[in-house]
């Protein structure tokens, strides 16, 4: 008769070992790039780690033998094993597409339109003018003279600072090929940020991005919004991100094909904020890349 096993030891070792291997297989077929960031790799494989060597110092214990065990709460564990096999990892589609982050196009208008603040707390010049010069005392006439010089200096160095910055747009310049901005994924999130926030310096460059076509309600016939999914850290931040694209051969496109465009930035009025949109646009089909979102670098 043989000596009977610690089952719950047992129970332990499995669900160890199984979370481990869907990890694993998560990692080695890229599915776990529709839930997290790729920052976090490295603690997922440290994860993977620490659950195989749980289960390797429980194994011990399997031929200890324990009276009236209880395995029935472990079977909550069983519930998320079940579910990654019967569901597998899917990209998301079902978010919605917009234009541009609200923050950014924000940005744009303040740039644009300086606030009313600004305005009233000006010094009317008439004002200034009522001083009266002779007044002014030796200590306040030294202070002037202080301040006028420490003001031109700065002038000078902003001045000097000026000459020496590149625009945002030139930093670009090393992805052009024939003359087109040829963005891949690897730079896209900073390219779409820097467009928005620096439209005036785009206008006129042409540029060619992989993206998937979306329709929007107010958009018209000839229009659609090239865009792709941004994620920050995981799915649960995942928003959509597009640029506007006008294009004859708009009703030959269908929602959610993936299509490389090109096309010459230009400005557009939308819902009262200006924004990128693509003209003398060309497409040609794309193909699905193994990571489907962009992701965020900086933080």
């Amino acid at each position: 008769m043989g000596r009977k096993k610690n089952m719950e030891a047992i129970v332990q070792v499995f669900i160890l070992i199984a979370i481990a291997c869907l990890l694993i297989d998560a990692m080695i077929s890229k599915k776990v790039n529709y839930y997290v960031h790729p920052r976090f790799y490295v603690g997922i494989w440290v994860s993977i780690i620490v659950l195989i060597l749980f289960a390797i110092s429980l194994i011990s214990k399997i031929k200890k033998a324990r009276h009236n065990v209880n395995i029935r709460h472990y079977m909550i564990f069983a519930i998320p094993l079940v579910a990654a096999l019967l569901f597998p990892a899917t990209g998301v589609n079902s978010k919605d597409m917009t234009i541009a982050n609200s923050d950014i196009v924000a940005s744009n208008s303040e740039q644009k339109n300086p606030n009313s603040e600004t305005d009233n707390n000006t010094i009317d010049g008439t004002d200034s003018d009522s001083y009266d010069s002779e007044s002014m005392t030796n200590e306040e006439a030294m202070a002037d003279t202080t301040d006028a010089t420490a003001s031109t200096q700065e002038n000078e160095q902003a001045n000097d600072i000026g000459e020496e910055t590149v625009g945002i747009s030139e930093k670009y310049a090393q992805y052009e090929v024939d003359g087109v901005m040829v963005i891949n994924d690897d730079i896209f999130a900073d390219w779409y940020c820097d467009v928005y926030d620096n439209l005036d310096e785009f206008v006129g460059k042409k540029c060619q991005y992989l993206a998937q076509v979306y329709s929007m309600e107010d958009f018209e016939e000839n229009q659609f919004l090239a865009g792709r999914y941004f994620m920050v850290c995981c799915a649960a931040d995942l928003v959509g991100y597009g640029i506007v694209c006008e294009t004859d051969i708009r009703s030959e496109l269908k929602d959610e094909e993936w299509i490389t465009v090109t096309g010459t930035i230009s400005e557009y009025e939308y819902n009262g904020y200006m924004v990128p949109l693509l003209t003398d646009v060309t497409i040609t089909e794309g193909e699905a890349p193994d990571v489907e979102y962009i992701y965020y670098n900086n933080y």
